[in-house]
């Protein structure tokens, strides 16, 4: 036991002596690392991050059956998704085309992305929204707002999306025409003199649970509503639009802790080399 005592504190004692002997070279080091760069990320140049939320009709175009009564957005942002693919392989001429914007413009979008929006229930499970977030990083704030346009050009100029849009918006029209004559008709039956059934409190009861269904004429006008509400989705709607941000996005913190780190390292390494060196030269 006295041994292993002995040991341990010789290992400590001999671990102090030798960040003292290098203090000098260790500090050194780590704090050359840490300051280059912090300039370099001072003098770099900057970007900006900003993010929108924004919904989509393009599901129920598709008419993709609702999850939880909830849009379904993948098409949406798989659309969105698409642009950074472009990003990546530097493909600023094709995103010019695209969002609409000058191939300068399109030179100076650093990253762009969409991700779901989701909430969180009573058992803590999560679930989709019928919203999700575009997030944009620019190398000019002042092209934010271009960009937000250029997302609402690209999906509305979308062959895709026009296509649908336009057989979705045609359905929608003869259902509200079918509805319409329907309650035509209905209104017809409750003034016809001939008919013994009064439309204006008719009334029909489940015989499961007894549940009363409101006047018929009342639940065509709602769905004739809900149909007209149906037809306001456009193929991209912000909910938030994107916020001109001016503070610079640099990470100084975050580069400067791993890089002093890193140099700390470094310093430790380089210093007992140089210890080895000398034990071997005095030999």
């Amino acid at each position: 036991m006295m041994n292993k005592e002995v040991s341990l504190e010789q290992i400590m004692s001999d671990i102090i002596m030798f960040f003292d002997r290098n203090k000098k070279l260790i500090i050194s080091i780590t704090l050359t690392g840490v300051l280059i760069i912090v300039l370099f990320q001072k003098f770099k140049p900057a970007y900006y991050a900003t993010s929108a939320i924004v919904t989509s009709g393009i599901s129920a175009y598709e008419r993709i059956p609702e999850d939880e009564d909830v849009l379904n957005q993948r098409t949406a942002i798989n659309l969105i998704n698409n642009l950074q693919l472009d990003v990546k392989k530097e493909d600023y001429s094709s995103l010019s085309y695209k969002l609409n914007i000058s191939n300068e413009q399109a030179t100076n979008i650093k990253f762009i992305e969409a991700e779901q929006l989701l909430r969180q229930d009573k058992d803590e499970k999560f679930h989709n929204t019928p919203k999700f977030q575009i997030n944009l990083l620019v190398r000019d704030a002042s092209i934010i707002t271009e960009i937000q346009d250029g997302l609402l050009y690209y999906f509305n100029t979308n062959p895709y999306v026009l296509k649908y849009k336009n057989e979705y918006s045609k359905s929608n029209f003869e259902i509200i025409n079918s509805i319409e004559k329907e309650i035509a008709e209905l209104k017809t039956l409750r003034v016809d003199s001939k008919s013994n059934i009064d439309m204006s409190t008719f009334r029909v009861f489940s015989n499961k649970d007894n549940t009363e269904i409101q006047n018929p004429i009342i639940d065509l006008v709602h769905k004739k509503q809900e149909v007209k509400t149906q037809g306001l989705l456009n193929p991209l709607d912000y909910v938030k639009g994107f916020t001109r941000t001016e503070v610079a996005e640099r990470e100084v913190l975050v580069w400067g802790s791993t890089v002093g780190i890193l140099s700390f390292f470094l310093s430790l390494i380089i210093a007992l080399v140089r210890e080895v060196q000398s034990k071997a030269l005095k030999k």
